[in-house]
């Protein structure tokens, strides 16, 4: 590896670069990263030179390790200047992902890509404290880049996942020389993106993401006993039964092993409420998005992805007020893929017009607004959405249900041609546009025996697989006990529309509304929103595909929007329910672009569990991390009719 002198005069630097590049690095080129380029008639222009670990100072003294891919010709880099990536990850920066533009693609097309060791991870020095930390080191990564020799001063921030909140910590800063973005399914805020998605905890992603990242952390790396340790209860055998045993108790788990992950999950268990703490730049940015660079942004998401609701707050936010355009491409998957050019979420094949092409979607953006080359993408605010269509009930070579779907485009979402169209719950089990059935009904949840999560917005979340699938249990699933569908449980209310005489697209916002009592001072709301298939050869009992779902605590149903285009999202104060009184809750199923077909039925299904995507509510009303008493049996009701109508609200084209 090559150490670069950090405080040499530039044209020293240089020199020391421009000979470490030519030395044991030059001349590399990319193995696969090219690959994303496959139709795209743009050639590469340059060869590619690796600097290898530069400790980049911030601020506090902390050094960074830091990667650079540097344009060269004939193994030699060439001295530029040239506008910069910089990606700041806490998976490795060795790591590259086959459906994005890695250092060698950057550099063969005429850009230096920084890539970084977020603090505390891998080859970077302090410790790794989660989201706080990243707005300051982007801000102090953008400022050592701009002092550099081969920088030309533009910089672009990207990232997805984690490192899509390092991209928009440097972004909501708006620090000098920023010039464009591109976040790929990236959270608009952790407290309802990855911790407390309407009040409840999101199980399985946040013991599945800190197990992992524990795993790769700094304490592990020194103590082959504490990786196996924490490698060991990854397995989704033993990840399920710390969901079973949660909340987790500092010091009283596998977490213990490693104090500053202990630290931070309980941080996250602690925090229920919409605080300071999570208001913190890193944890969130919705806000600080009023402080963003008016700059070319890009947008990827998934309708399946976990943080969907994030994405959607995003196009919101950069989208109104700015100058500069803003353009989303979203299509039917889940959050894995947007990695991969695969064709498949869940149990349901999307169709070979699916994938989106993340590489060339980033590379045209980059090279249009920041190169000024003409790479064909349209002017102004864009959204190209992907609308996912059923299918006929026919099981593909793979196994998995055909569906399909249509690209679109829309200049603004919802879509202007969708208007809201209310579809109201009826006491006969019935979903109508019209006069639904009076009365109410009224089901047990027991903390004991919640409801499985059979798919959903999952990203870390074994054993729940992610994406669209048949709402029905599996044996095979270790937190199912049958192969029944799930609307034969008796805490799970279904209703549907009669067979659809048309087919009907619903693309926009997702919200229920529902009249709800409860025999116990707290309890949870559970809405999947289902294309229910008439039976065919392949599915003899049809296949109930979820579609979107949301959820809400009763006693966080009091929440704020930072703004009103923003989805549903802050809980604020709590309110515990008084027993058997009749309340209002909303429940937010972000957004979707779907069709039901003619012959299918419209379902919404209404639980009070889904486990293990979310904590099971002990209906106890007691705060999360200090849950002390039993779990209570609850009575929850549902009223439909009259003066408390329980409907959902699909965005009808």
């Amino acid at each position: 590896m090559t150490a670069v002198p950090q405080r040499l005069p530039k044209l020293c630097l240089l020199v020391a670069l421009l000979a470490a590049a030519a030395g044991t690095l030059s001349g590399q080129q990319s193995s696969g990263g090219g690959a994303y380029l496959a139709g795209d008639a743009h050639e590469p222009e340059y060869g590619v030179a690796i600097v290898r670990d530069v400790m980049v100072p911030m601020r506090d003294g902390v050094r960074l390790a830091t990667d650079l891919y540097l344009p060269a010709r004939d193994g030699v880099a060439l001295p530029g200047p040239w506008p910069t990536v910089v990606e700041r990850t806490p998976y490795s920066k060795y790591r590259f992902y086959p459906n994005a533009p890695d250092g060698n693609d950057y550099a063969r097309n005429g850009y230096v890509m920084v890539v970084q060791d977020v603090r505390g991870k891998f080859d970077s020095e302090g410790v790794f404290s989660s989201y706080p930390q990243e707005g300051p080191d982007g801000f102090d990564t953008v400022e050592w880049i701009r002092e550099q020799p081969w920088s030309d001063g533009r910089i672009i921030a990207t990232g997805s996942s984690y490192f899509a909140s390092t991209a928009q910590a440097i972004l909501v800063q708006n620090p000098p020389g920023l010039v464009a973005a591109a976040i790929r399914v990236g959270p608009g805020n952790y407290h309802e993106d990855g911790a407390w998605r309407g009040g409840a905890f999101l199980l399985s992603h946040n013991v599945n993401y800190v197990l992992r990242l524990a795993a790769e952390g700094q304490e592990a790396a020194v103590s082959p006993e504490v990786e196996a340790a924490l490698q060991e209860n990854r397995k989704i055998e033993n990840s399920l039964r710390l969901m079973r045993l949660s909340p987790l108790a500092k010091g009283f788990s596998p977490l213990a092993l490693t104090p500053s992950y202990d630290d931070w999950y309980q941080d996250w268990q602690n925090h229920e409420l919409y605080d300071e703490y999570w208001q913190q730049m890193g944890n969130g940015v919705t806000k600080h998005f009023a402080n963003a660079a008016d700059v070319p942004i890009l947008l990827i998401g998934e309708w399946y992805d976990a943080f969907l609701g994030g994405t959607l707050d995003q196009l919101a936010a950069y989208g109104e007020g700015r100058q500069s355009p803003v353009h989303l491409v979203i299509s039917g998957g889940e959050h894995g893929n947007v990695y991969s050019l695969r064709t498949y979420a869940g149990d349901v094949d999307l169709g070979p017009d699916s994938p989106i092409h993340v590489g060339v979607e980033m590379m045209r953006w980059f090279d249009q607004h920041v190169q000024g080359r003409d790479r064909g993408v349209e002017p102004g605010n864009l959204i190209r959405a992907f609308r996912i269509e059923g299918g006929d009930g026919v099981r593909n070579a793979d196994g998995r249900l055909q569906a399909g779907g249509t690209w679109q485009e829309f200049t603004e979402w919802p879509p202007a041609d969708s208007s809201p169209v209310d579809y109201y719950l009826g006491a006969d089990r019935t979903l109508t546009t019209g006069t639904a059935a009076a009365g109410s009904i009224t089901y047990t949840h027991d903390p004991a025996d919640p409801v499985p999560s059979i798919g959903g917005r999952v990203s870390s979340g074994l054993p729940v697989r992610a994406g669209p699938q048949d709402q029905r249990c599996r044996i095979e699933l270790p937190h199912c006990d049958d192969d029944l569908p799930l609307r034969l449980r008796p805490d799970v209310l279904v209703f549907e529309t009669p067979a659809l005489e048309r087919d009907v697209e619903v693309s926009g916002p997702v919200v229920a509304r529902l009249w709800v009592s409860s025999s116990a001072v707290d309890t949870d709301f559970v809405v999947n929103l289902i294309d229910q298939h008439p039976p065919s050869a392949d599915y003899p009992e049809g296949y109930a595909m979820n579609v979107a779902e949301g959820i809400v605590r009763a006693r966080f149903r009091s929440f704020e929007q930072d703004r009103p285009s923003f989805r549903r999202a802050y809980a604020i104060k709590e309110e515990p329910l008084v027993p058997g009184e009749m309340v209002e809750v909303t429940v937010d199923l972000w957004s979707t672009s779907y069709l039901f077909r003619a012959g299918h039925r419209i379902r919404v299904d209404v639980s009070s569990s889904s486990f293990p995507q979310f904590d099971v509510n002990p209906n106890t009303g007691e705060p999360f991390a200090r849950r002390v008493s039993p779990p209570v049996v609850a009575q929850n009701t549902i009223y439909m009719g009259a003066d408390h109508a329980s409907s959902i609200s699909l965005q009808v084209r």
